[in-house]
């Protein structure tokens, strides 16, 4: 467990001191109107969103050297896996917002004035924002660097819900000072809304933890979930005419509900088929003392 604590540690402290500061500024002291000159030190706020992926390789290569990282980086580009793998990434998150579009209006209602061709306009630009920062930023250290050493320890509900609750809390510094970077910017930040967003990227994660095990470890599915469950709501609602914020808060509760069902729903399969065999390419065991002590 020590390479986790390093990687915790590390992923937390990149975070949390390059990018936490430039959100304060940004919000709360500019009030969203920064100086220039504070333009000039967005990129290493830049840097401190990649604090995972950041974290991972620098562990990689601390452990294993470039052969760890190669191992790492080879997992990112693994495109050869069953198609049903990627419609379930790219369906699975849009879906859960649509029926939970149905449920709130109990019925149609609003989808019936959906606008396909503006929904699919909307995305190449959605995922393009989207890609650079969470997915790109973070898997590599979330799936890449964490999941397989949680699941050499731990049975696939341990290790899903133990890195759901780092994925959730490393976004501290975006739940307080940049609201919609973490929590959508229609939940004030209270004990119950960091609960339900906890709720949310637990199931996210449970999903990716199986998507995971069946593709042999492919960091670029995991990238692509990411992505799609960071875009599903603004690519939905790309289509409809703006909602009001009741409305929108609405969906997003009985979204974090059918997500929940889902992760449950993946973890509960994983259970019955059993552990996969081990990864063709597993991490490499670190040896005493080459780790950043944590």
């Amino acid at each position: 467990m020590t390479s986790l604590r390093s990687f915790t540690v590390l992923a937390y402290g990149l975070t949390w001191v390059l990018l936490g500061p430039w959100f304060y500024l940004y919000n709360v002291v500019f009030h969203g109107g920064p100086p220039m000159w504070l333009w000039f030190f967005a990129p290493v706020a830049f840097l401190g969103g990649w604090g995972p992926s950041v974290a991972a390789l620098v562990l990689s290569a601390r452990s294993g050297g470039r052969s760890e990282v190669r191992r790492l980086l080879s997992a990112l580009v693994a495109w050869r896996v069953s198609g049903r793998w990627y419609l379930l990434v790219f369906l699975l998150p849009p879906l859960a917002t649509v029926v939970a579009m149905l449920l709130v209006d109990r019925g149609l209602g609003t989808l019936r004035q959906f606008d396909i061709v503006a929904a699919l306009r909307n995305l190449p630009v959605a995922y393009a924002l989207a890609l650079p920062f969470g997915p790109l930023g973070e898997e590599l250290g979330w799936r890449g660097f964490a999941l397989p050493r949680l699941l050499a320890r731990f049975n696939p509900w341990t290790a899903s819900l133990i890195l759901g609750a780092m994925w959730a809390f490393w976004h501290g510094p975006m739940m307080l000072w940049m609201p919609g970077a973490a929590m959508p910017s229609f939940m004030a930040l209270s004990a119950t809304a960091v609960l339900i967003y906890l709720v949310q990227l637990t199931a996210e994660t449970a999903v990716m933890t199986l998507v995971f095990f069946r593709t042999d470890g492919s960091i670029l599915l995991a990238v692509l979930a990411h992505m799609t469950f960071n875009t599903a709501e603004s690519v939905v609602l790309a289509g409809l005419p703006r909602l009001p914020v009741e409305h929108r808060r609405a969906v997003y509760l009985v979204n974090v509900g059918i997500l929940a069902l889902a992760g449950l729903t993946c973890l509960l399969g994983q259970s019955r088929t059993g552990p996969k065999p081990p990864l063709r390419n597993p991490p490499t065991q670190p040896t005493s003392g080459v780790c950043v002590s944590g």
